[in-house]
C-alpha cells in the first residue's frame, strides 16, 4: 500500500474518530477503546502482503493499556451502520433517563424494559450505558447492600 491509498483509507475511516469502540475479547470484560493515533506505517505489511499499511493505536479507557491494529480490521468490526445504530440506541437511552421520574430507581433491567427496540439484550444495554458513563453523559452508582447499579442522566 502506498501513501496515497493510505490517505484515502484514513479519510474513509474518519467516522471512527472520537468514538468509544467496544472490543469483545471473548472474556467476561470487554475493552472500551478510543483511537489515539491513526496513520501510515511502512514497517508493517498490508492484507496483500505489500509493504506499508494503515494502523490505529487504541487505548483501553478502563485500563489505560494501548494496542495496535490494522485499520481494515477495525473498519470491518465497526462499520458505519453499526456505529449509527449504537449512537441511536444511546440517544434513546438518554431520552429514557431524562424523561422519567427522579424518584424512579433506574436499574439496568428497568432501562432495558423501557427501550423500544426488542433486539437489544441486557448485556448490550449495559455496554451502551458504560459507553455513556465513559462519555460523562450518565452517572453510575453501585449499592453493595443490594448489589444494585443505578443510572441517571448527568445534568
Amino acid at each position: 500500500m502506498n501513501q496515497q491509498v493510505a490517505k484515502k483509507v484514513i479519510e474513509d475511516t474518519k467516522y471512527l474518530e472520537n468514538r468509544i469502540l467496544v472490543y469483545d475479547n471473548g472474556k467476561k470484560a470487554n475493552k472500551f477503546c478510543k483511537i489515539v493515533w491513526k496513520g501510515y506505517s511502512a514497517t508493517f505489511k498490508d492484507q496483500n502482503n505489500e509493504d506499508g499499511t494503515v494502523r490505529v493505536r487504541l487505548r483501553d479507557m478502563l485500563s489505560g493499556k494501548e494496542f495496535s491494529e490494522d485499520i481494515s480490521d477495525t473498519a470491518k468490526r465497526f462499520s458505519k451502520e453499526a456505529i449509527t445504530d449504537r449512537e441511536s440506541s444511546k440517544k434513546e437511552i438518554l431520552n429514557i433517563l431524562n424523561s422519567t421520574d427522579a424518584e424512579q430507581t433506574k436499574t439496568l433491567e428497568w432501562v432495558t424494559g423501557n427501550l423500544s427496540k426488542d433486539k437489544l439484550q441486557e448485556d448490550q444495554v449495559e455496554e451502551l450505558l458504560t459507553e455513556l458513563w465513559l462519555e460523562s453523559k450518565v452517572t453510575k452508582a453501585r449499592f453493595k447492600s443490594d448489589d444494585l447499579v443505578v443510572y441517571n442522566s448527568r445534568k
